[in-house]
């Protein structure tokens, strides 16, 4: 039956039936059949009045309400239009079937994703991993704001970055040019970044990605430099194999029992290669650069091997720790007694394998407290009654404090 659109726009159409219209439109936008009773609890005066012109009788009670079947058989009869949904398409438009879209859709995001998961194969578990938390998360939907085929060039210029990975001393803007051809699309906040970082860290096994130090951190991981001169790592009589650039400048410094600060680009582009045989088994690390100045003026070249975290232990330092361990050798950590110091501690030793030098109860309670450590205690890892006992004394020790026992142990071969 063909539509009689001007008589439907009399019979349907106008404000009083607006809200009668959207009901219909919307279970036809959500594939639902156009059945069963429509309902409206408050209708004004003008909106009680169009239906009643419409069915030809009045509505008893406060609401109002049509079966859409009647309503169907009443345009048909009149010869208005052939069913509900010719009359609604003619007076609103072509409907569209949203949820129908919305399967579809979805459909096209797992056949995507699946896809990827086979091209990612010669990444290893880990990349499947991510894509697996991408397919879970909805990352990647959100980053393309839904558009299938933005998700798709995300995962093509993802895939051409892990390509490269891991790299040795690679800039991240370097990277982010080959791949993307925009040397800032890897940057924090931009979708390919936010996707990538993730990756990295996946791919280099790093913890976190929120803070400037952890992207740094994560890019590092895999060989990326990302902001490269900044918070280099503090050492004294650190050696390393002196066939590099970066092994003979520690050497030179250690020669002359000189402090040495060695940048991410260093430890990335050229990387030192430590050993039990050159470095040594054992390596100290403190928390405080105070300690490695006196350890330099006093010991110089007799010094034992030191590295300084100065606070928590950023990129620079995570990287040179990370060398040694990976060679066998010994990490031993001294810090502050203080909540600050023992989240420091526990970070190496989770982090690091490290163990405590002079850390445990009898150290502090030996020594001689300063300031209140107050609120906000840390279970130290190493030793838990370390934590009673700082909280029952309730002093911070920190190394200044105890300089004398810390050179003792430096200067002993």
């Amino acid at each position: 039956m063909s539509v009689d659109q001007e008589r439907l726009a009399r019979a349907l159409g106008g404000e009083g039936l607006a809200w009668l219209r959207e009901r219909l439109r919307a279970r036809l936008e959500q594939g639902m059949p156009l059945q069963g009773v429509l309902r409206l609890a408050r209708p004004t005066s003008v909106e009680r009045e169009s239906l009643r012109r419409l069915l030809g009788r009045g509505m008893r009670g406060e609401g109002v309400s049509v079966r859409a079947e009647e309503l169907e058989a009443l345009l048909r009869e009149a010869g208005l239009a052939g069913d509900l949904v010719e009359a609604i398409e003619a007076l609103e438009g072509p409907v569209r079937a949203r949820r129908v879209e919305r399967e579809e859709l979805g459909r096209a995001w797992e056949r995507l994703l699946h896809e990827a998961s086979e091209g990612w194969a010669r990444h290893g578990a880990r990349a499947r991993e991510w894509i697996e938390g991408l397919r879970q998360g909805g990352l990647l939907k959100r980053l393309a704001e839904g558009d299938v085929r933005e998700g798709a060039r995300l995962l093509g210029l993802a895939l051409a970055v892990a390509d490269r990975l891991p790299a040795r001393g690679l800039p991240l803007a370097e990277l982010a040019a080959g791949t993307a051809g925009d040397s800032h699309a890897l940057d924090a906040g931009r979708p390919l970044g936010t996707l990538c970082v993730r990756l990295a860290a996946k791919l280099g096994g790093a913890e976190g990605w929120e803070s400037t130090e952890e992207r740094r951190d994560v890019w590092a991981g895999v060989g990326v430099l990302s902001d490269e001169l900044s918070a280099p790592a503090l050492v004294l009589n650190l050696r390393a194999d002196a066939m590099g650039a970066t092994g003979q400048l520690m050497a030179l410094h250690a020669e002359a029992g000189e402090p040495q600060r060695l940048s991410i680009r260093q430890l990335l582009r050229a990387e030192p290669r430590f050993s039990r045989g050159v470095t040594g088994g054992i390596v100290y690390v403190c928390e405080n650069p105070s300690v490695v100045a006196t350890a330099a003026n006093s010991l110089g070249t007799s010094a034992r091997p030191l590295v300084c975290t100065e606070g928590q232990p950023k990129t620079a330092v995570r990287l040179v720790l990370g060398a040694l361990v990976a060679v066998g050798i010994e990490l031993r950590f001294h810090v502050d007694f203080d909540w600050a110091g023992v989240r420091i501690g526990n970070l190496l030793a989770r982090r690091h394998g490290a163990r405590p030098w002079r850390m445990g109860v009898e150290d502090y309670r030996s020594a001689r407290g300063g300031v209140a450590l107050g609120e906000g205690f840390v279970i130290a890892a190493w030793e838990p009654p370390l934590t009673t006992a700082m909280r029952e004394v309730d002093r911070a020790v920190h190394e200044e404090q105890v300089m004398g026992t810390l050179l003792a142990d430096l200067g002993r071969r």
